[in-house]
């Protein structure tokens, strides 16, 4: 059988089904590149640069990997109910917060329905969007990326079902606010808040979601606490859907290794936000350090990433420059970011290490 008869049995959505644009591994990036240098530093990717809490990995060893995890993920939910103050019957734990959009389309959306997002913003809304049939409606941003409640109104439909609201926004960097969201909620679709970098804004709108059944808060363990490689993340909802959400995901969604780390982490929350706190005075200083340089406007960020724009240069080539010297930041092919680059904040030395590179790369 020919892969072109394949193709005639396939979904006609997956024959022009755009990838997301993922962030290559550095062994991909060395290689693509001919990267030479002895150092590198891998400011991509949003990662946490001092890892998990040493007791994850003390843990690793004493954890059973022949039985199935558990499918209610009972201890998980209860250490996240002390961590979040909600119920254990608001919490769904998930194989990263991708799995719970994931889930959005398989629940709430039909081919032909919409789906709201406010651009420029998280990448994986749109593609899941378009894998599920559904038409993405970005909504842009005004010129400091705050949102537009007239444009908003004017693209919100019958056919809308869910609104993905990332806060703070990835790559931008900035929250929204209380009257946003009340904003957003009365337009009575589903709400759904990307809190995946809460832990470095300190500012939560989790406590909603008992008061309005349509919002729905989806976290990370990847960033706040390290572990990005365990894949796992949680929602937070009301109990009646956290209840259908329970029972649509696969039953054993979770591993046991990546459920049993996120219990340890949430047994040192206090050791892991001195990292937190170090990475934010780390992100303050570097965003001084980079608004010192003309060439360079540094948007104002409450996650553990600065967004970056050089007008007067090509930012392909800056790209190319930081790649041979063993720095890895992330592009954007987005309309109003072309001229942008991401920087997660790394360790005090990755941090110095790329902002002497810059520097020599733009001749200062």
């Amino acid at each position: 059988m020919n892969y072109s008869d394949i193709e005639k049995l396939m979904n006609p959505i997956i024959k022009n089904f755009k990838i997301y644009d993922a962030m290559p591994s550095n062994e991909t990036l060395i290689q693509k590149y001919s990267i030479n240098s002895e150092k590198i530093v891998k400011l991509n990717g949003n990662e946490n640069p001092f890892g998990p809490a040493p007791e994850v990995i003390d843990n690793l060893i004493n954890i059973p990997i022949s039985t199935y995890p558990d499918p209610e993920l009972i201890r998980s939910r209860k250490s996240l109910s002390e961590y979040t103050g909600l119920n254990i019957e608001n919490i769904v734990v998930s194989s990263g917060s991708d799995e719970l959009i994931d889930l959005f389309f398989r629940i709430f959306v039909t081919p032909g329905d919409e789906v709201l997002d406010f651009t420029p913003t998280f990448g994986m809304y749109a593609v899941r969007a378009e894998l599920a049939g559904a038409k993405i409606v970005p909504v842009s941003r005004n010129i400091d990326f705050e949102l537009d409640y007239e444009s908003i109104k004017q693209k919100v439909s019958d056919k809308t079902k869910i609104i993905f609201l990332a806060s703070p926004n990835n790559p931008t960097g900035n929250e929204s606010t209380l009257e946003d969201i009340e904003f957003l909620l009365s337009l009575n679709k589903i709400l759904v808040v990307d809190e995946a970098y809460f832990e470095f804004s300190k500012s939560s709108y989790a406590n909603l979601v008992e008061k309005y059944n349509n919002m729905i808060v989806i976290r990370s363990m990847s960033k706040w606490a390290g572990l990005a490689g365990l894949r796992v993340g949680y929602g937070l909802m009301s109990k009646e859907l956290a209840k259908l959400f329970m029972g649509v995901k696969n039953p054993y969604n979770v591993s046991t290794v990546a459920e049993e780390s996120l219990i340890v982490s949430l047994k040192y929350v206090d050791k892991l936000m001195q990292k937190v706190d170090e990475i934010i005075a780390q992100r303050e200083k570097l965003s001084d350090a980079l608004d010192q340089i003309d060439q360079i406007k540094v948007y104002p960020s409450k996650a553990n990433f600065l967004l970056c724009k050089l007008d007067d240069h090509d930012i392909q080539t800056i790209n190319n420059e930081l790649l041979s010297e063993g720095v890895f930041v992330r592009l954007f092919a987005t309309k109003g970011l072309e001229k942008c680059f991401r920087v997660s904040v790394g360790s005090a030395e990755d941090n110095e290490y790329f902002y002497t590179k810059l520097q020599k790369i733009l001749k200062i």
